[in-house]
């Protein structure tokens, strides 16, 4: 069954593909990339705080809504972050940092020609589905972990 963030995926690659000459739908394609992983890890987030909850819940929308970009990079950039500690939490932050990064410079430089080359949008949607694969083979522990970590940033034992 295809969910949301495959079919987001999907889309980037055929907005890739159609948008050989287009620097608007590479710029689409890369924005779009990045809201899958985002979507993705907000998924995480909830199920794995809410097991067996309702999607429709007010409960399981609050904590999928909880995610916020900022804190999203941050918990990967400090670097006395859980999430720095393990290498698969690691290994997904180094894809969705810069892939984040990207989707700003894509929504939000000035138009100009060809601020993303063929290429390099398609290596950033690729990134994407990495980051992807990625959470999708985490361990329970490391969902937790990563939830956790994402959405409680702030709040340190003293």
């Amino acid at each position: 069954m295809a969910t949301m963030v495959s079919r987001l995926l999907r889309l980037a690659e055929r907005l890739i593909e159609d948008g050989k000459r287009s620097s608007a739908l590479r710029r689409r394609a890369i924005s779009t990339a990045y809201y899958a992983v985002f979507h993705e890890i907000a998924k995480l987030c909830a199920e794995t705080l809410l097991s067996g909850t309702e999607q429709k819940s007010a409960d399981y929308v609050r904590i999928y809504r909880a995610l916020d970009h900022g804190p999203l990079k941050s918990s990967w950039q400090n670097q006395n972050s859980p999430l720095r500690q393990l290498d698969s939490l690691k290994k997904i932050g180094d894809l969705v940092v810069p892939l984040q990064s990207e989707r700003i410079r894509a929504d939000y430089l000035p138009p100009m020609p060809h601020p993303f080359k063929y290429r390099e949008a398609k290596e950033i949607v690729e990134q994407a589905r990495r980051a992807v694969d990625a959470l999708n083979n985490l361990t329970p522990d490391e969902r937790r972990m990563l939830a956790v970590g994402l959405l409680f940033n702030k709040a340190r034992p003293s």
